[in-house]
């Protein structure tokens, strides 16, 4: 009997022993993985950004296995810790240099770009590829090489596309010639009629006037305005002509080489800065190497230098290499040497970190944003400037080609002697400008959010205003920093589960179209070659496909306390 009594005890001990651990997993919340996904929040991308990084959070936890920490920091911290390497995941947007499908690609895979978006990512392989797109005008050997430059973002995810966004602005019906133009803002065409003066608003910010350093969307905005390059874009499109230069070169023209190595630009006589010092071909060369020679790592110097095959030469104190830009005798020509053939060179040479700054410039650092440093050739001036609060720009009176643009209908420019820019705190105050009377500004651009942009399309008659929308180069993307999150399988377990479909919906009320690749769809530079690839890769919100991968890492799917409460109530 006490034999029995022990086997019986033995066994109890056993099945508590088994009922207990079986109790701790099943009432243990199952392993996550952590990660911090960062977004901007001074309104930089406008005012839907911490819905757009919630939304994001969202989708990603909701397929269980992913737990998403939320940071922010205002833009000019963000940048900074960006180009540092100390963001991990996070939110980025981009408009476009130039217009070539090379920058959606270049920038963001080359070795020599990626850290500018703090991505970091390298693959020797992929910047052959690169180097191959760069230099052909072959649109087969192009073709060939966009699609396995895409397929291999697929496959290694540093980073994923979310949307391709639209560009709105909302103005007086009186005022004239406000144009979404797809690579800039031109203030200096805008006309009030029976005024000389004009007030925008904005809840953007910029981060340098310096062209050297100018690289978000604002700062270039503004340099586009006050200073000038070899060559500038029609008021309504993307085609380049003439600015400081006489001519676009082209190979019918002579100005490029037949083997498309050589790029000749003749500039008008007797050009001069604002300040009245002289601009001649050797300031223009001077700029350039200064460009690059600073080569700031939030900065676009790695256009010319890389992309532009131009070179960076140590041994010739980081400017270009001895011989890559020669000038003529008389200072009026210049001439750039590339290594390779780059077939979209003169869009390079129309984006503001190739314009020329006078020889006062700092050599060895950033020029600084203030009345008086700021000093261009283009249209207007900075003649006020209150961090985070306005800039005021007046017309510059040594421009050198007020008639740019009067076979567009635009007799001159620019068309008013000064513009005022009031940068506000939210999307609210920019609807608010011109929903009060009187109306506190003439034209408010960038960034209306959807709720506000639809509040001023329904009252637009009764505030006697207009509100254009026009589809827009402009993308957004989350990054991997390829340094800190580098296991492959895990940027490809979160690309599973992002649904872009929720962020249309939920965060932009059906205005902005998903994408799938880098490459946004629909425009003439990206109609041969975008490929939606991680639509057919990930597709949207694939919690199973996700989960897959996380339970190959051993983040494996389980049922704890939380889980069951969240679905059984």
């Amino acid at each position: 009997m006490a034999r029995k009594m022990l086997i019986i005890g033995v066994v109890i001990i056993v099945l508590l022993i088994v009922a207990g651990s079986a109790a701790y997993v099943f009432l243990s919340a199952p392993k996550k993985y952590s990660i911090e996904l960062w977004y901007n929040s001074d309104g930089h991308y406008g005012s839907t950004e911490a819905a757009l990084a919630t939304t994001l959070k969202n989708s990603i936890e909701s397929c269980g296995k992913v737990t998403v920490v939320l940071k922010s920091d205002i833009w000019t911290s963000y940048r900074t810790l960006r180009n540092q390497g100390k963001l991990p995941f996070f939110l980025l947007g981009w408009y476009p240099d130039y217009y070539d499908t090379d920058d959606y690609i270049s920038p963001f895979m080359a070795s020599s770009g990626s850290p500018s978006f703090g991505s970091f990512y390298s693959n020797a392989t992929v910047d052959q590829w690169i180097a191959d797109e760069q230099t052909t005008a072959s649109t087969a050997i192009r073709a060939d090489r966009f699609t396995k430059l895409q397929n291999k973002l697929a496959d290694d995810v540093p980073y994923i596309p979310l949307f391709s966004g639209y560009s709105e602005s909302a103005y007086l019906s009186t005022i004239t010639n406000v144009k979404l133009h797809p690579i800039s803002f031109k203030w200096f065409i805008i006309d009030k009629p029976g005024s000389t003066e004009l007030n925008g608003s904005t809840i953007d910010k910029i981060t340098s006037l310096d062209p050297a350093l100018a690289y978000d969307y604002f700062s270039t905005e503004l340099d586009f305005n006050l200073f000038d390059n070899l060559l500038v874009y029609e008021p309504t499109n993307a085609a380049l002509m003439p600015g400081l230069a006489t001519a676009v070169p082209t190979i019918a023209n002579g100005l490029i080489s037949p083997d498309g190595k050589n790029y000749t630009y003749n500039l008008r006589p007797n050009i001069r800065f604002s300040d009245g010092t002289a601009l001649n071909a050797t300031v223009v060369k001077r700029s350039i190497d200064r460009a690059i020679r600073l080569n700031d790592p939030g900065g676009a110097a790695f256009l010319l230098w890389d992309n532009g095959k131009l070179g960076r030469s140590a041994a010739n104190g980081n400017n270009t290499p001895p011989g890559a830009i020669t000038v003529t005798p008389n200072d009026l020509s210049i001439t750039f040497h590339l290594s390779a053939p780059v077939p979209y060179f003169n869009d390079i040479i129309g984006f503001t970190v190739s314009a020329p700054v006078p020889w006062t410039y700092d050599q060895n650092a950033a020029q600084p944003d203030t009345v008086g440093s700021v000093i261009g050739s283009g249209p207007y001036m900075l003649t006020g400037h209150t961090p985070n609060q306005q800039f005021v720009l007046t017309r510059n009176p040594l421009y050198h080609s007020p008639g740019l643009y009067s076979s567009f209908g635009i007799p001159i420019v620019p068309v008013e002697d000064k513009v005022t820019i009031n940068i506000r705190a939210s999307s609210t105050a920019l609807k608010n400008d011109l929903s009060v009377n009187p109306k506190l500004a003439d034209v408010v651009y960038r960034s209306l959010s959807p709720a506000d942009l639809k509040d001023l399309q329904t009252q637009a008659t009764t505030l006697g205003i207009k509100v254009d929308i026009a589809s827009s180069p402009f993308i957004r993307y989350l990054v991997f920093n390829a340094n800190t999150i580098s296991d492959i399988r895990v940027r490809q377990a979160i690309a599973y589960s992002v649904d872009r479909q929720a962020i249309d919906r939920d965060v932009f009320d059906t205005n902005v179209e998903p994408l799938y690749t880098l490459i946004p769809p629909g425009f003439p530079f990206s109609a041969p070659y975008s490929q939606p690839v991680f639509q057919s890769k990930y597709g949207d919100h694939n919690c199973p496909a996700a989960n897959a991968v996380w339970s190959a890492l051993g983040y494996a799917v389980g049922f704890g306390v939380r889980d069951l409460v969240a679905r059984d109530f």
